[in-house]
């Protein structure tokens, strides 16, 4: 079968993006969040990682802070309410840090369900097959 084109067209295909609320039961307003396109995840991880030495080979490596990147992850995504808001802000103690309100705000397991959905809607999460591989392999 011949591919068209067209067939990948912005026009044709719409955008990546989608939006969706998410309700958090100590809050009267349900949060806004969006999902997150591969050149958006891209730029997020590069703001997580850092050059450091390694003292044995005494080369650069890229180091990637993984719970810096999740944090910037969920924050980019969260589109209501506007993280960068002054007031939100200094209601939470987190002046210019809108990657820590979250953790201020919610409660941990709140923090892990919004985490979860917003990479449900990113597409970040596979399902649960890869885990069960590594129980697989253990055995």
């Amino acid at each position: 079968m011949a591919e068209s084109i067209k067939d990948f067209l912005f026009e044709n295909v719409g955008s990546p993006v989608e939006e969706q609320e998410f309700k958090l039961e100590r809050f009267k307003s349900p949060f806004k969040i969006k999902s997150l396109t591969a050149d958006e995840v891209s730029d997020l991880r590069k703001q997580a990682t850092k050059r450091v030495l390694n003292r044995k080979t005494h080369k650069y490596e890229q180091d990637t802070d993984e719970n810096a990147f999740q944090d910037l992850v969920v924050a980019a995504a969260v589109v209501s309410p506007n993280l960068n808001n002054a007031e939100l802000q200094e209601s939470w103690g987190c002046i210019a840090r809108p990657e820590a309100i979250l953790k201020k705000m919610l409660k941990v397991g709140e923090y892990t369900d919004l985490s979860e959905a917003i990479m449900d809607l990113s597409g970040l999460n596979t399902d649960d097959s890869s885990e069960e591989l590594v129980e697989e392999a253990k055995n």
